[in-house]
């Protein structure tokens, strides 16, 4: 929990932490050769990278309108026949190169959805690991991997908590995929993957769980980390090794703020950082009033826009505050120094968030209930631009500055000060809302939660913008100083995720969250 204000942290140069890329892949690394990595707060999925063979499938039976599998790992479920048929993504019920659904072959069109529906007959290939099911109302069976199967068992499956259960069931409908008689590897802990829940785009996806945050503020507060601990990767180290990819993914979404050293000097174009952000994050989403991805600052005489005016001090904001599309802020923030120099500031607005709900519940309370109206003109505010706008596109929004889960944890902080525009409060509630408004603001530029990163040319700094502000400190910025950057849609941050699991893994993440 955030604890007492204290000095501004500037971060400086590499030190320890910008080895801590390095360090976190080669943990990775470690654990998937079997090794044992230090218990700390940066341990990364090690689900994932565990054994595949602790998922394979050790027997198999059926029982009518049930399927009871046990894995190596010692788990055993139940799991519903239909259930089973339907989510199936063999060759015959899912097309893997268009990854659709054979519409001939979904339950609905072949008499699945019945009481007589029933599995005949369950077996696991002792070569290939395969599981087998077949049914009483068609000749087509369904073939499953262990490792699918026990993504989903503890979220869709009953338990069989009785080791005995499946000795139970009749012996001609039971394969046992190995008969030694070791005992099973430790049991598989799928969890470990569950920092990405939040990323998964469905509506019940939780907030990022506290237990997977790393809290940061000014040098020397209580309870939250300094500036320093910020991970730092190598460019070309990341881009040549998938490990370290996912390493940055995790760290960002732990620390809020990772930062890349040694990015090619590039000072023509945007090529370098596009092929990074493609490469590790997904690819940048592309804005509907410009014809690059990228965004582009440069420091212009008189400009209209703060943005583009150095000299003056820039409050602490989260990017597309005002959305230029329907549905929430992207994810990731990526601002690349092409040139010169400058100093951001950071503020965690998570921390800032639970020291608010700690201090003050109804200040809490009421930037969470109701809306901040915003209104944002994307011509208008990039009329210092160098690059080439497109059309015009006028935006309202009123956002909650705090998004809840279900649950009451923070998923999502949305303010930018730039863009509010008159409030439509009721009349009664405008003196509180507006009360905790200026709390949350003073607490976001306070010593206690501000930090300051200097920059430079060859660096990226790579921000969760659902979580982290960023602001300018006035009159710190070189004459030259020339920043693109850009934002990351959740949806291509998860699927990137995936996709690396899944190629160099072996590891399909799919979502499997409780109700």
């Amino acid at each position: 929990h955030p604890g007492d204000p204290a000095a501004r942290r500037v971060l400086r140069g590499r030190g320890a932490a910008q080895r801590d890329g390095q360090h976190h892949a080669a943990r990775l690394r470690g654990r998937r050769a079997g090794g044992h990595a230090p218990e700390d707060a940066a341990a990364p999925a090690k689900a994932v990278l565990g054994s595949v063979a602790s998922c394979a499938f050790a027997s198999a039976a059926c029982t009518g309108a049930f399927v009871d599998i046990a894995f190596e790992d010692g788990a055993r479920f139940r799991f519903h026949a239909l259930w089973l048929r339907d989510a199936c993504k063999d060759s015959v019920h899912v097309v893997k190169a268009a990854g659709e659904r054979i519409l001939t072959m979904i339950p609905v069109n072949n008499a699945c959805v019945t009481d007589a529906f029933a599995a005949t007959s369950a077996a696991v290939d002792a070569e290939t690991g395969i599981l087998t099911v077949c049914w009483n109302n068609s000749q087509v069976p369904s073939m499953f991997e262990g490792k699918y199967l026990r993504v989903f068992a503890d979220v869709v499956a009953m338990p069989l908590e009785d080791a005995a259960a499946a000795s139970e069931t009749p012996s001609d409908t039971t394969t046992s995929a190995s008969a030694s008689s070791a005992p099973p590897p430790p049991m598989v802990d799928f969890s470990d993957v569950s920092w990405l829940e939040p990323y998964t785009g469905f509506h019940e996806a939780p907030a990022p769980r506290p237990a997977h945050l790393t809290y940061y503020g000014g040098d020397g507060v209580a309870g939250l980390a300094p500036a320093s601990s910020f991970p730092r990767f190598d460019h070309d180290a990341v881009l040549a090794d998938p490990l370290q990819k996912i390493a940055l993914m995790h760290d960002l979404a732990r620390c809020g703020v990772c930062f890349v050293d040694g990015v090619p000097h590039n000072e023509t174009d945007s090529t370098t950082l596009h092929a990074f952000v493609d490469d590790v994050l997904g690819g940048m989403q592309k804005d509907p009033c410009r014809e690059e991805r990228n965004w582009k600052i440069v420091h212009k005489v008189d400009a209209k826009s703060i943005s583009y005016d150095p000299v003056k001090r820039l409050n602490n904001h989260t990017d597309q505050s005002v959305t230029p599309w329907g549905g929430i802020p992207g994810v990731v923030l990526i601002m690349h120094y092409q040139k010169g120099s400058g100093v951001n500031t950071l503020a965690d607005g998570f921390a800032v968030c639970e020291k608010l709900r700690r201090d003050d519940p109804e200040a809490f309370r009421l930037l969470s209930t109701y809306g901040n109206d915003a209104e944002r003109d994307f011509s208008a505010s990039r009329a210092d631009s160098p690059q080439v706008l497109g059309k015009s596109l006028m935006v309202e929004k009123r956002e909650r500055i705090i998004t809840l889960d279900r649950h009451g944890d923070v998923a999502r902080v949305q303010y930018n000060e730039v863009f509010r525009t008159a409030l439509t409060l009721p009349f009664d509630v405008f003196p509180a809302w507006y009360a905790a408004y200026a709390k949350f603001t003073d607490m976001l530029h306070s010593p206690e939660f501000e930090v300051e990163a200097e920059m430079k040319a060859g660096s990226m700094m790579i921000i969760q913008n659902w979580r982290s502000l960023h602001g300018r400190a006035a009159a710190r910025a070189s004459p030259d100083r020339t920043v693109i950057g850009g934002t990351v849609t959740r949806e291509a941050f998860y699927s990137r995720a995936r996709e690396l699991y899944r190629k160099h893994h072996g590891f399909d993440i799919v979502r499997a969250t409780k109700y």
